[in-house]
């Protein structure tokens, strides 16, 4: 373990060393609120890119990443990347809404059939197009859009196949209005509690279930007090990557392209972790006691058809019909593509 510290330090040493004569190395934080855990898919992108940054400029520029919400949590790094106090970040679409409503469109329940799908819309024309729109009225720019993953429904007592199951239930959401009106189209009672306290709420029966990525279903031990979880990713959520757009533009025009190319490593190697913490995190819960169900064609379709009408009503009013359609249309092309692709 020393030595690799001490190897580590070294090439620290000879690349702020590189450094060209005369010019002054920039140094920046990255903010995230996800877990510090080494081990975790955010820390370890992130570390490619700082590394791959750092290398690519010849030291020129630092990053710095600071996880765990140390510099705040997600809506208050939001802000700070928003007044340039925080250079970079990792945050969810979740606090986004309060600057850039049309961010919602994510919200649109069973919008994305697979994660090739969704991949394929947040890299093309469409998720340009919305990051460009973001970028213009807010001043934070996007470097690249990886996962949060998909989230599905777990339940204590009763086990949830198809939204029938669902009917009577009460099941924890985010105060998100588009959550908690796609939750109440399934039949079931919405009901907002903070995530510090779902735990214990879980385990006293104040509400019978929750909706969640499997990765916090696992890592937060939730197997120990919910028995089902049904895979039917009714939500994917994006982590996006941005930088305060003042300071980009401050960039040389190699340190841009080299900034760039190191979002391009962390949103491939974020999204490949994301997708093998998911695979782990499904084996552990099994392992503990949990029974997970997939749901067939005919059940996704029923899931859809309730829930999708409801809130893509509340989205419209919100953000308007403009970028529903365009994400909608996007979604449709991408699935045609797929098609194609597998005949």
């Amino acid at each position: 373990m020393k030595v690799a510290k001490w190897s580590a330090m070294v090439v620290l040493s000879a690349l702020l060393l590189a450094v060209p004569a005369g010019a002054q190395q920039l140094k920046f934080k990255l903010a995230n609120a996800g877990p510090a855990d080494p081990s975790d898919r955010t820390v370890i992108a992130v570390e490619i890119f700082s590394n791959y940054v750092l290398t690519k400029t010849n030291g020129t520029i630092k990053v710095d990443a600071f996880h765990a919400s140390q510099l705040g949590n997600e809506k208050e790094i939001l802000e700070g990347l928003k007044l340039g106090t925080i250079e970079f970040g990792t945050i969810t679409t979740g606090p986004i809404p309060t600057l850039f409503k049309p961010i919602m469109v994510f919200d649109i329940p069973y919008l994305f059939p697979n994660a090739y799908v969704a991949w394929e819309v947040l890299d093309g024309d469409f998720g340009q197009e919305l990051m460009e729109k973001m970028r213009s009225e807010t001043g934070v720019r996007a470097l690249a859009v990886s996962e949060n993953g998909y989230r599905h429904f777990m339940t204590g007592k009763k086990e949830i196949k198809s939204p029938a199951d669902l009917k009577g239930l009460k099941i924890r959401t985010m105060e998100n209005p588009a959550h908690m009106k796609m939750v109440e189209a399934l039949g079931a009672s919405p009901t907002p509690i903070a995530f510090g306290e779902l735990y214990m709420a879980l385990q006293q029966g104040v509400v019978d279930g929750a909706e969640l990525p499997i990765t916090l279903v696992n890592n937060m031990k939730f197997y120990e007090v919910q028995k089902f979880l049904v895979l039917d990713g009714h939500l994917y959520n994006p982590l996006i990557m941005f930088v305060n757009d003042r300071v980009w533009k401050g960039l040389s025009e190699e340190q841009r392209l080299a900034v760039f190319e190191g979002a391009q490593l962390f949103k491939i190697a974020q999204r490949a972790l994301s997708e093998r913490q998911v695979q782990t995190g499904l084996e552990n819960v099994k392992k503990n006691g949990m029974k997970v169900y997939v749901p067939n064609a005919e059940e996704m379709k029923q899931f859809k058809e309730l829930s999708q009408p409801a809130v893509l009503e509340y989205l419209k009013k919100e953000i308007g019909e403009e970028w529903v359609a365009k994400v909608v249309k996007a979604v449709k092309e991408m699935e045609e593509k797929q098609k194609k692709m597998v005949m």
